[in-house]
Parts: C-alpha cells; structure tokens; sequence
C-alpha cells in the first residue's frame, strides 16, 4: 500500500550547497509504487512542465513565467531595445533577483542566482505540512534544481568555452 509518509521520510535531505543525493530516475524509481498513483502521474509531469491540474504545480511555473520575463525585461532594457507591452507590475521579490542575475559577474553566478532563489521559493511554498503533497512536489522540484546545479562547474564552463573559441578561431583564420 503506498504511503507518502514512508517515502518521503526515507529520502535523503537535501540542501542547496550539496549536490544532489540520487537521480531523478532513482527518485521516480523509487517513487513508484510507494507514492499515491496520482502522486506519481504529477511527478512524472514534472520534467515536461505538465502540472496535472494541481494548484502547487500551477503557482512553480507561475513563478518561473514571472522569473523568465523579469530577466528577459532586464535583458532587453540593457540592450537598449524597447520593452514589450506598457507598464508592467512586477514583484519586488522576483525583480530584485531578477536585477542580482543580470549584474552578476559571470553567467554560472547569474544561474545560481536564479536556482537559489527558486529553490528558496518551493523551501517556502511546500508549507509546515512534511507530508503533504506540496512537500512530495517542492522535494522532487528542489532536486531536479541540485542536479541541473550539479551540470554547471567552472572546469565544465571553462572547457566548453576553450572549444568554442577554438572554432570560432579556426573559422576567422579560413576567412
């Protein structure tokens, strides 16, 4: 019999300065068959922005929507085109890290604002309920943000963009 309880009190902790303790199949391997059927249609979803119709689900990618627009915005206003729409309200919140990714120093920095404050949101949104289906949803959204974290390093980032530069020298010297 599936309990939610059981699952989610078996799984590793997770804390945005650690990397992700297991996979996203592992986590859904594992999901599957001690979670709630629809618990497991709506993790599912997750990868592919689905949200089932939940409410929880609803408000993440109402904030990402907000989170993606405040950035392009500040994206356009510093490329000096103009913005779309008139006048635009936006939450304070949402703006101010907005502004923080786009003055940050590099764009591995710019990231990692943006996931902390993402991750900060669902810490928030899955509410003082450990057992809830919020709390399953904010666990399996707050680690597929430690591991798309775990993608980005400065070897990695380095290294790709000693191989782009490498092209994009290559193909200046067969001109």
């Amino acid at each position: 019999m599936p309990s939610r309880y059981y699952f989610l009190s078996s799984l590793p902790m997770l804390r945005f300065s650690d990397s992700a303790p297991l996979t996203w199949e592992a986590f859904l391997s594992d999901a599957k068959g001690n979670v709630g059927e629809s618990d497991y249609r709506l993790l599912c979803g997750i990868p592919e922005g689905l949200d089932g119709g939940n409410q929880f689900l609803k408000r993440w990618s109402d904030l990402n929507r907000k989170l993606d627009d405040a950035v392009n915005a500040q994206r356009r206003q510093n490329l000096g085109r103009p913005t779309e729409g008139g006048v635009v309200f936006r939450d304070f919140d949402i703006q101010r890290v907005a502004d923080s990714a786009m003055n940050a120093k590099n764009p591995l920095e710019a990231e990692l604002t943006l996931m902390q404050f993402r991750y900060g949101y669902l810490e928030q949104a899955k509410g003082f309920e450990p057992f809830s289906e919020n709390a399953l949803l904010a666990y399996a959204l707050q680690l597929r943000i430690l591991l798309r974290k775990d993608l980005f390093t400065a070897d990695t980032g380095n290294e790709e963009y000693r191989k782009l530069f490498g092209i994009l020298q290559k193909e200046m010297k067969m001109e």
